[in-house]
C-alpha cells in the first residue's frame, strides 16, 4: 500500500497523518457528544482540542525518539519526520493528562469530571488511530496464512522472516479492542445514570485506562516489533504500571466519594 494519500503540487499528503487527524476528529465529537452527560460546555473542550493535541503528540513523539534513540542518534532531522510513523500511546496519554490536569486547576473546573467527559472519545481515537499503523505496517504479528493477514515489505520484515509476505495484523485486532472499548464506557455511562448512588467521579477515565492498559498489555505481547529493555518489552511494563495505577486510583476514589461528592 503507497503511503501517501494523494499529492498536492509539491505538498504530500500521508495515509499515516490523515489517520491520526480522523482520530482526533473522532475523540473530540465523541467527547462532545458526551459532554451534555456532565452539563459541560464547548468552550473547554475547545481549549483541551488546541492544547492538548499539540501535547499529546509532542509527548508521543518525544516517549517514541527516547525509547529508540539509536534510530536517530545519527540523523536527529529525522525526530520530526512524524509522516514516517512513530508515536508512544503512553507519551500521548501522559502529556494530554498533564495538560488536562493543569487547565482544570487554572479554570477550576472539576478534573474527574472532565476526564470521564473525555473518556470515551480517547476510545474512539485510538480506535482509529491503530488503523495509522496498519498503513505504515508496523504493530504486526507472527506470519499468517489467512486471508485477513497484512502484507509486509521486504524491508519492513524482521530478520528470520524474510521468506513471509503476510503477517497478523495486531493493530486491527487493537483497534477492535478499543472499539469495544468505547462501548464498554458508554454503557457504564448509560447504566450510571440510573443508579440510586452514582459512582464516583473519575470512574470511566480510570475504566479506560485499566482496560485499555490490559488490552495494550497482551496485544504488544503478540507483536514481533516494540522496544525491548532489560530484556521485557517496553510496553508490557508501562501497561502494566498504568493498570496497577488505574486500579489504585480507582480503590482511592471509591473510598472518598463521601468527599467527592
Amino acid at each position: 500500500m503507497c503511503k501517501v494519500a494523494f499529492s498536492l503540487g509539491p505538498l504530500h499528503f500521508y495515509w499515516y497523518g490523515l489517520i491520526i487527524v480522523a482520530a482526533i476528529l473522532a475523540a473530540f465529537l465523541v467527547t462532545l457528544w458526551q459532554a451534555r452527560r456532565f452539563a459541560i460546555p464547548a468552550a473547554p473542550l475547545l481549549d483541551l482540542l488546541l492544547w492538548g493535541v499539540p501535547a499529546g503528540i509532542a509527548g508521543a513523539r518525544a516517549a517514541y525518539v527516547l525509547a529508540n534513540w539509536d534510530l536517530y542518534r545519527a540523523s536527529p532531522a529525522d525526530i520530526f519526520r512524524l509522516w514516517q510513523g512513530g508515536l508512544s500511546v503512553f507519551g500521548a496519554l501522559v502529556a494530554f493528562a498533564f495538560v488536562l490536569y493543569i487547565y482544570t486547576r487554572r479554570q477550576r473546573i472539576a478534573f474527574w469530571a472532565l476526564a470521564d467527559t473525555v473518556a470515551p472519545g480517547l476510545a474512539a481515537g485510538q480506535a482509529i488511530g491503530q488503523w495509522a499503523n496498519l498503513v505504515n505496517q508496523e504493530a504486526f504479528g507472527l506470519p499468517t496464512g489467512a486471508p485477513w493477514g497484512a502484507y509486509i515489505d521486504f524491508a519492513l520484515r524482521p530478520a528470520g522472516y524474510e521468506q513471509f509476505d503476510f503477517f497478523q495484523p495486531v493493530a486491527v485486532y487493537e483497534s477492535g479492542w478499543n472499539l469495544l472499548l468505547l462501548l464498554i464506557l458508554l454503557a457504564a455511562g448509560w447504566t450510571e445514570r440510573r443508579l440510586a448512588r452514582p459512582w464516583p467521579r473519575g470512574t470511566l477515565a480510570l475504566l479506560f485506562i485499566l482496560l485499555f492498559s490490559l488490552g495494550h498489555y497482551y496485544f504488544v505481547g503478540l507483536r514481533l516489533d516494540g522496544e525491548i529493555v532489560g530484556g521485557i518489552r517496553l510496553g508490557q511494563l508501562l501497561s502494566a504500571l498504568s493498570a496497577a495505577a488505574a486500579l489504585c486510583a480507582w480503590l482511592v476514589r471509591r473510598r472518598s466519594l463521601a468527599d467527592d461528592r
